[in-house]
């Protein structure tokens, strides 16, 4: 790596580092010592299944802690290279300079109004439609908040060493809920789930090309996102920029990511069209708890699908699913319109009473920036792969 890759590199980080400061709240307790860990692994160069010793991890966070305590309240740096100095979300600009050496940057705002950047090697790009998709390597630079898909307006990333360490920590994870949907998957790749989890260093060339494959057609759910018809752009980033950080936003991103997913040109438009049995089958095992909620046809139609091999019924559960969420992405819209009238807070208040308490996800939490409650978290999907970067 050449040098003025590095000094941008250290650059890009340090907004990194920036971010993970003033925004570590955004995660749960538990979300955010699990990105830490995730965040050492890719600082000391570990393999995502390669687990460090919990006294050498322990060091390691309260040594970063320490490290953040200077950057509280500090403003983002611009990234300077050849005396141009350009804004940290000048994604495009800062692309401009960058593609041509073989790099490529990411900027934006994702689940939290958390500000979220990367830095990786560019493997290769092509377009879909009017659409840039970047494949992204090595990264040299990245905070906290990692997706294996992001889009930025008309530009897709997808991010090969998140989407790795995501499909392992679903693998060594295994929950009862997901196990026959894991072993379906890996067998339709020909190994079994029981080999990758026992002996992951001899499997890696397997988890590899399964991470890069399936990566491959997660793409689709930015496409459709960028297809959905329940938000417009400018209300989506009003809803989310008002309710950051309460049940509404993980409420409206799980609606807009089962719109993206059922979309005629989404992630599961694209898997039943051509017939990816191993891809409709991680999609039910990564299918966060709040999706669950909101489309159980598809843990019922899976369960059929497995032996009967019945692709119309999972296109038929596809196309219901994208009228209704977009009826409950509509009543969202429609009270979120009452806003500048009444105020955000009345709005928040009406959306919990009239969509999200009826679901009977609620549970009363310690008091602060979700009002007081909490609902099941609707990332670890295509969707935390899915959530947009850009502003927001």
């Amino acid at each position: 790596m050449s040098s003025d890759i590095s000094a941008i590199a250290a650059q890009v980080q340090h907004n990194c580092h920036v971010s993970d400061a003033n925004f570590g709240s955004t995660f749960s307790l538990c979300g955010f010592l699990l990105r830490l860990r995730e965040l050492y692994k890719w600082e000391s160069g570990l393999s995502p299944w390669e687990e460090p010793e919990p006294a050498t991890l322990l060091k390691w966070i309260e040594d970063r802690e320490s490290f953040w305590e200077p950057l509280f309240d500090q403003e983002f740096r611009p990234i300077t290279w050849n005396g141009t100095a350009f804004d940290p979300f000048d994604a495009e600009g800062i692309n401009r300079t960058l593609r041509p050496r073989g790099y490529v940057y990411g900027a934006g705002y994702v689940t939290g109004m958390k500000p979220s950047f990367f830095l990786g090697e560019l493997v290769s790009s092509k377009t879909i439609g009017e659409l840039r998709v970047d494949v992204v390597g090595k990264e040299l630079a990245r905070d906290l908040f990692t997706s294996p898909a992001m889009r930025l307006e008309n530009q897709i990333f997808a991010r090969r060493q998140p989407m790795t360490a995501f499909l392992w920590g679903h693998l060594f994870e295994m929950k009862h809920s997901a196990l026959n949907a894991l072993q379906f998957a890996v067998g339709q790749y020909g190994v079994s789930l029981e080999e990758l989890r026992r002996s992951p260093r001899d499997r890696a060339s397997s988890i590899v090309a399964m991470a890069h494959a399936e990566l491959d057609i997660w793409i689709h759910h930015e496409l459709g996102e960028v297809f959905q018809e329940g938000f417009e752009v400018d209300t989506w980033r009003e809803i989310v920029g008002s309710h950051a950080g309460t049940p509404v936003e993980i409420y409206a991103r799980a609606i807009k990511d089962i719109l993206a997913d059922t979309h005629r040109h989404g992630l599961l438009g694209h898997i039943a069209r051509h017939r990816l049995a191993a891809s409709l089958a991680f999609y039910v095992a990564f299918l966060p708890p709040f999706s669950k909620i909101l489309f159980p046809e598809i843990l019922r139609a899976f369960k059929v699908f497995r032996t009967s091999g019945d692709w119309e019924s999972i296109e038929d559960v596809r196309k219901k699913a994208y009228e209704r969420t977009r009826s409950l992405a509509a009543s969202l819209v429609t009270l979120h319109g009452q806003q500048a009238a009444k105020g955000s807070d009345w709005v928040r208040e009406r959306i919990l009473a009239e969509l999200i308490e009826p679901l009977g996800v609620l549970k009363k939490s310690v008091p602060g920036g979700t009002g007081g409650w909490e609902v099941p978290s609707s990332s670890q999907g295509p969707a935390e792969s899915g959530t947009s970067a850009g502003r927001p």
